[in-house]
């Protein structure tokens, strides 16, 4: 992979780097070329992406009939002019030939006529169709997913049309872990669906239940991981397929005011959600709603497997080990191609600091320096000062050039509808908190009807778990940007001046009089965490400021003023309590 020397521009390093897949699936058939520039590998950004809604599924199955047909030719042909066209497409854009992957998964597999549909692709474009074998495709399917993350450890569930795959899956630092044995299974969404309308319904949810029993046995889930589940109060269930990714906007569908409808990817839910809805699904046999309902990104070929879909995760879950949250995948075949080349030391970057550090002024680091010496990082939840604190120093001057008014509320949207929202790899918790952070760093003074909406970001972050480690992160997130907001005042050119002000924090516990002074170098070496097996703290941030009239004019100490203020405001009600300080310093 590339790298960018002084005499490239990013425009050449991508076109050097393009490379095309084509994921022949089950429901549809998809397009893109993505870069693999290492500057941004992680986030695999896309330059093109299409989608052809032929499902190779159904047009082998007559209408209401389980007798299998070959994939007609007229269909063959539409799929061979839509590869043509993607194959021009790709010469546009400068794709070089040895750049282009074609997969096809179970529907092109198993077709009477397999081998006469992917000739037919290959005389036409002359690209050869990989046919994934059961275990490559779920290998790959688990890929896309954790791509679709920063770090994963759960159990792992692909639904496609004709089939479903199950295994175990675990991605942190880059380090990839998964079943040896994952299971297929022959319970896709539209075989499923067919099979309700002449099977009986009872006999079918046994049939699945004892299907799935059998499955979890023989991927064989690791013991380390059990007992962490056992602790965490059960297993992360991560989800990629159209079915699934169905459910996921039918569940959005029906949380009118979860203020992130357009991004499924990075979406979680409480079991309980999700086994109400799929219950409400087998039990009804329908979606909620009128006739007329339509639900957002759910074709209604798609809403019409969904009663399936229920029929197929209620059964599931009576054999599944316990179940405590859904995570919503939008990665699949394509990602996972994708995913699959990259190497170690890529795969363990964050997405998070990938995506803003384009944005990043040039001694962004000089400003991470600079606001982890106002953070006691034994007290601060890691996905604070680990993920968002960087990222928020790399966005801290993108809106520096909008009106005054909009910066707060602009900043607020960064990662649902703004310069990052299109990153791949975010959950919605972290898309929330950025966001959050940013919108502070401003001085989050926004409308009532934004306020509203920041009232929406937190309760993505509180939606499960441990509401009060839970309202700690949103505490130490908006406490991270409130601090921001004097640093990028004070140094608002893209460099830190010294001697115009530093941090220095003195703690005291609960019930105790003596008050000590966290050292910047103990502060940043502190195991985190800790906290909640501890008194509680006190924590009073000393400002600590230079007598010299310029670097202490008015603007400046107008921002420390309102730094306490915002400080106190922020404290008031919460079980953190810090106050502002501030200390001149005799020797500048």
């Amino acid at each position: 992979m590339s790298a960018i020397s002084d005499s490239d521009t990013e425009t050449e390093v991508i076109s050097r780097n393009l490379c095309g897949v084509v994921d022949i699936g089950s429901n549809g058939i998809r397009f893109s070329i993505s870069s693999k520039a290492a500057h941004h590998a992680r986030i695999m950004p896309c330059v093109f992406k299409d989608r052809v809604g032929i499902s190779l599924f159904e047009v082998q199955y007559a209408a209401n009939s389980l007798e299998k047909a070959p994939i007609p030719e007229d269909i063959i042909n539409d799929i061979r002019a839509a590869m043509k066209r993607f194959k021009l497409i790709c010469e546009d854009f400068g794709v070089p030939q040895s750049s282009v992957r074609v997969v096809a998964t179970e529907a092109t597999r198993e077709a009477l006529n397999s081998v006469v549909f992917t000739e037919a692709v290959r005389d036409s474009t002359g690209w050869e169709v990989e046919l994934l074998s059961r275990e490559d495709e779920g290998r790959i399917g688990a890929y896309g997913v954790i791509s679709s993350f920063n770090t994963v450890s759960g159990l792992y569930m692909d639904l496609g049309g004709g089939s479903t795959q199950l295994s175990w899956i675990k991605c942190i630092n880059g380090e990839i872990e998964q079943s040896s044995t994952p299971v297929s299974l022959p319970y896709g969404a539209g075989a499923l669906a067919r099979r309700l309308k002449s099977e009986d319904k009872r006999s079918l949810f046994l049939e699945i239940r004892k299907a799935y029993s059998g499955a979890i046995e023989q991927i064989g889930i690791p013991e380390e991981m059990l007992m962490e589940a056992k602790e965490k109060g059960g297993f992360d269930l991560y989800t990629c397929g159209g079915g699934l990714r169905g459910m996921g906007h039918l569940l959005l569908s029906q949380s009118k005011d979860y203020p992130i409808q357009t991004i499924i990817n990075g979406f979680s839910c409480s079991y309980e959600e999700f086994s109400s809805m799929s219950d409400y699904l087998l039990l009804k046999n329908k979606v909620p709603g009128s006739k007329d309902t339509k639900i957002f990104k759910v074709s209604e070929r798609r809403a019409s497997q969904l009663p399936a879909v229920g029929l197929l995760m209620s059964a599931a879950f009576e054999s599944l080990p316990q179940i405590k949250t859904v995570h919503f995948s939008e990665g699949g075949v394509r990602e996972g191609t994708l995913y699959s080349i990259l190497p170690r030391e890529i795969r363990a970057q964050d997405p998070l600091i990938i995506a803003t550090r384009p944005y990043a002024p040039l001694l962004a680091s000089k400003y991470l320096k600079l606001l982890m010496t106002a953070i006691p990082v034994k007290e601060v939840p890691p996905i604070v000062y680990k993920r968002v604190a960087p990222a928020l120093c790399n966005l801290a001057f993108v809106h520096a050039s909008y009106p005054k008014e909009l910066q707060p509320t602009a900043a607020l949207h960064v990662a649902t509808a703004g310069i990052i929202a299109g990153c791949h790899g975010l959950s919605h918790r972290a898309r929330a908190l950025i966001g959050i952070a940013l919108c502070s760093r401003w001085g989050g003074d926004i409308p009532e009807g934004e306020e509203r909406y920041m009232d929406l970001l937190k309760n993505v972050v509180l939606r499960d778990g441990d509401k009060s480690e839970r309202k700690r992160v949103i505490f130490w997130t908006k406490y991270i940007g409130t601090i921001m907001y004097v640093i990028c005042g004070v140094h608002p050119g893209g460099n830190i001046r010294d001697g115009a002000f530093n941090f220095s924090i003195l703690e005291k516990e609960e019930g105790d009089d003596e008050v000590r002074e966290l050292k910047n170098d103990e502060t940043l070496t502190q195991t985190p965490g800790d906290s909640n097996n501890c008194k509680k703290r006190e924590f009073e941030v000393i400002v600590k400021i230079s007598k010299d009239d310029l670097k202490t004019s008015a603007s400046v100490r107008s921002r420390i003023i309102t730094l306490q203020k915002k400080i106190r405001k922020l404290s008031r009600g919460s079980s953190v309590k810090v106050k502002i300080g501030v200390q001149y310093d005799e020797t500048q």
